[in-house]
């Protein structure tokens, strides 16, 4: 039997979303729905087509609590996510449908690689290693073997998924928290440790960094990374640990352009993890690069 697949995507009301949502129509496997949540209280201009179906959640609830709005709405057996300001490839959801498709449990997870477009021109593909089969979520996502970021990823417009699972391990457990898909991904293995998670090869969408995106927020969120890494990797091993908190929180530091953010990171890797080369060399390259941005000629 064909699965019958509610895609959701929450939105801010960027004017992005009508791309977003063109791409779900251009699917050659359609979908039976889509299920747009409006995290805010302006108009929310949709493209006319009967398996539109807009819910509002008050402005500022944030992803999480307006994804998991539109997974319990869904008539769906399969859930989609696309978040606002990215877009699908036309054979993303049957690609995935199929490379699922001989699987027994309904324990899955889909994933693929994206084109990563911005800030400005530039265009990347992610992640450079698809995960294995049986391969811890955390470990996939954070533990560092080279000085590039991009190596790993499971983006949230990548992802699919049977409906029951994200009924069973909800998305709003995690409302708020400074990484989203990663909570999730991690809570589901934790939960359910025979999820299979089915990440193909091929480049199925379109991630947009560009500077209007939520990706590219400049607020300083440094002591939120930390807080969360000592959170939900506190059962990782230490190497997991302390490559997360000299990577992930040094980027928000760096792009808040924070020296005390990266030193923060940097002993809260040291005093909690035990980080690997790769990721102290990283926390140390941006300690300097921020270090030589606020001793140049503007800033004096």
């Amino acid at each position: 039997m064909t699965p019958l697949v509610s895609a959701v995507i929450p939105t801010i009301g960027r004017p992005s979303l009508a791309r977003a949502v063109q791409s779900v129509l251009n699917q050659t496997q359609p979908v039976a729905e889509i299920i747009v949540v409006a995290d805010t209280d302006a108009a929310v201009p949709l493209p006319s087509d009967d398996r539109i179906v807009l819910l509002r959640k008050c402005a500022g609830s944030g992803p999480a609590r307006c994804r998991q709005l539109g997974i319990d709405a869904a008539h769906g057996t399969v859930i989609a996510l696309l978040d606002d300001d990215d877009e699908w490839h036309t054979t993303k959801l049957a690609r995935q449908l199929e490379a699922v498709d001989s699987l027994a449990s309904t324990h899955w997870i889909a994933s693929s690689r994206m084109v990563v477009l911005g800030p400005g021109t530039r265009r990347r593909i992610w992640p450079r290693r698809v995960i294995e089969p049986g391969e811890s979520i955390a470990e996939y996502l954070f533990r560092l073997t080279d000085l590039r970021l991009g190596g790993s990823a499971l983006q949230t417009s990548t992802l699919c998924f049977p409906v029951d699972l994200a009924r069973e391990v909800r998305w709003d457990v995690h409302a708020g928290a400074a990484k989203d898909e990663p909570s999730w991904l991690i809570r589901v293995q934790r939960t359910i440790p025979d999820v299979r998670v089915v990440q193909l090869p091929d480049v199925l969408s379109t991630y947009n960094v560009q500077q209007q995106s939520r990706s590219r927020d400049k607020s300083d969120r440094t002591g939120q990374y930390i807080e969360w890494g000592l959170q939900y990797l506190a059962s990782e091993s230490p190497r997991v640990l302390g490559d997360y908190l000299c990577t992930s929180p040094i980027s928000a530091a760096v792009s808040a352009r924070s020296l005390d953010g990266v030193l923060r990171s940097l002993q809260a890797a040291l005093r909690y993890g035990r980080p690997g080369p790769f990721a102290m060399a990283y926390a140390v390259l941006n300690a300097a690069r921020i270090a030589i941005r606020s001793a140049g000629p503007a800033n004096r």
